[in-house]
């Protein structure tokens, strides 16, 4: 009777740490690395449907063949509870080794001879399976079963909760049509790399991007297509960027990047190439290939010192407005001397 209650403790232990648990590594981990406490395994692994991550979390003394044993395992178990094929070389695989508090101990001919292997459903949605793991043959009973399956429930209602919340945040700062950080968080990027680079003294380029005969492209093929050509250049310009650059919709049909740490010449070479990438990559429209040409106006710290984001702004609505004017599909970067506006923008 003792043992059961000692069981039911940490049992519930278990089950408060992954409720108490927000993001999806801190529900994995809250298993983890407490399951050993309950169960007489040697590992515990759970695989994801979603990014098809495997973590598995495996006492230290567990050689290699009984860690590939369990992730083979625990990939054609969830296989078989999706009914679908999942290559073993398209699974993430990420391995935990801890000191576990159980009686095993792994050796160099370890094998895996017992597992539970349970699916992680919520709302009637498979998101992975769970697997206990053992080196002992018969390791788990009926007790065993039922305490997993609370685990299990647990895990799979808290990460549906950890899913939300993520997608909330993401609705916050992601613009919905074409997955780019939208206005309102721009805001706050610049405003903090607009600190910073006064702060500091670091250098900081603005390209202001925006399609040129945007309308007659919606006019023409209809809305549907002008968001395709959104979600296109969207695409381009993630992809003719820095991993730390910061590429944004601004409006309509314009968006806006920003070039941490970067000079004006840099800021133009790059904005060239982006204008080069648009102007050489089609948009399929049925059997026919529209190609699409954009503007870009550069500003850049320390070629001119604005005194707020906002003038900064400016500073590149202004070299964007001079290359529609002389004619679109070019890049153009704002002069001091040529584009005098609000004080404080003048070279200093």
């Amino acid at each position: 009777m003792r043992i059961i209650f000692k069981n039911l403790r940490t049992l519930w232990s278990i089950i408060n740490a992954i409720n108490a648990s927000g993001e999806l590594t801190d529900i994995i981990e809250a298993a983890g690395s407490r399951l050993s406490n309950l169960f007489d395994i040697l590992a515990f692994s759970i695989l994801l449907k979603k990014d098809s991550d495997l973590y598995i979390y495996c006492d230290e003394s567990c050689n290699r063949l009984f860690v590939d044993e369990v992730a083979q395992n625990t990939i054609k178990t969830l296989s078989f509870i999706i009914g679908e094929r999942l290559p073993p070389n398209e699974i993430h695989t990420h391995v935990e080794r801890r000191r576990f508090e159980t009686r095993l101990k792994g050796s160099s001919d370890s094998t895996l001879k017992s597992h539970i292997s349970l699916p992680l459903i919520n709302e009637g949605k498979v998101l992975g399976c769970a697997s206990l793991n053992s080196t002992l043959t018969n390791a788990f009973d009926a007790q065993a079963l039922q305490f997993f399956s609370l685990i299990t429930y647990q895990m799979a209602s808290s990460m549906k909760h950890s899913q939300v919340i993520s997608s909330m945040k993401d609705m916050a700062i992601y613009d919905s049509l074409t997955n780019l950080y939208n206005r309102r968080h721009l805001d706050q990027v610049l405003e903090a790399e607009f600190r910073n680079s006064s702060l500091e003294k670091h250098p900081l380029s603005l390209v202001m991007v925006d399609i040129d005969h945007f309308k007659p492209i919606n006019d023409h093929y209809g809305h549907d297509e002008g968001d395709r050509a959104l979600i296109h250049i969207a695409s381009i310009l993630k992809g003719s960027v820095r991993n730390y650059d910061i590429v944004s919709r601004f409006g309509g049909e314009e968006f806006l990047v920003i070039l941490p740490k970067t000079m004006l010449k840099d800021a133009v070479v790059i904005a060239e190439r982006i204008r080069r990438s648009v102007e050489t990559s089609p948009l399929s429209v049925g059997d026919e290939k529209v190609y699409l040409t954009i503007s870009l106006g550069v500003a850049a710290i320390p070629a001119i010192w604005p005194d707020s984001k906002e003038e900064f702004i400016k500073c590149a609505d202004i070299a964007l407005y001079e290359a529609k004017d002389k004619g679109r599909n070019r890049v153009c970067f704002y002069v001091p001397t040529q584009h005098p506006i609000a004080k404080g923008v003048l070279s200093r």
